[in-house]
């Protein structure tokens, strides 16, 4: 599969004729991805994934990546330019930072940052001059588990993901051609779960054996 040279991101292709099958396919792979741990009901799993915040002259509070769904906080915020780093504090850190600068006049080189819980963007101590602008830190969260780029990768195993193949070939002959073979999808995503979950596969449909049951007209007879 060839991908954007620059990024790396399957939805940012450089052959824009290929585009509109690539973007289809991320779709269909996030949706059986989706019902599949519905199915085996099971919580799904979050990616650790990175990004950076470059300071800015002037600008106390910066915006997080769009996928984020919990920043982590045990990793800080890292400068490996200049070998440093700036604490991320936990939910109670904004008022910290609130009542340790209440004139918010505070400038300079940062040294922790917490979440302002109004507005969901990450607040520093200090407000950053001209001279500690354009520092870029490295910052680590967990988002929900999807197909975003070449490299991402499925958290279980290749029998898992060979037996949702067929799943996911029906959403993609529903989105390309209007066909779906609800039988196929359904058997699909059956065996996709229950090789998730690990759960062995029954060897016989019969009952199983045990007391008898008097309003059971099947039940053996003692």
């Amino acid at each position: 599969m060839q991908q954007d040279s620059d990024a790396g991101l399957l939805t940012t292709l450089s052959d824009s004729g290929k585009q509109v099958f690539i973007d289809t396919a991320v779709q269909v792979i996030n949706e059986v991805l989706d019902e599949l741990y519905s199915t085996a009901q099971i919580s799904k799993p979050k990616q650790l994934k990175e990004s950076t915040i470059t300071l800015v002259d002037g600008t106390q509070e910066y915006g997080l990546h769009s996928s984020l769904v919990m920043l982590r906080t045990e990793y800080h915020l890292i400068d490996e330019t200049n070998n440093h780093i700036i604490g991320l504090l936990d939910e109670k850190g904004y008022w910290q930072i609130i009542l340790g600068d209440t004139d918010q006049d505070d400038t300079g080189l940062p040294s922790s940052a917490a979440i302002n819980p109004t507005n969901g963007r990450l607040r520093f101590n200090r407000e950053p001059t001209s001279v500690e602008a354009g520092r870029v830190y490295k910052y680590r969260f967990d988002k929900d588990l999807e197909l975003e780029i070449a490299t991402d990768t499925f958290p279980f195993s290749n029998m898992v993901f060979r037996a949702l193949i067929p799943a996911a070939a029906e959403w993609w002959k529903f989105y390309r051609h209007q066909e779906f073979a609800q039988a196929v999808y359904n058997k699909s995503l059956a065996r996709a779960a229950r090789y998730l979950r690990q759960v062995p596969p029954r060897t016989t449909w019969a009952p199983r054996q045990g007391a008898p049951n008097e309003t059971d007209p099947f039940s053996p007879v003692v």
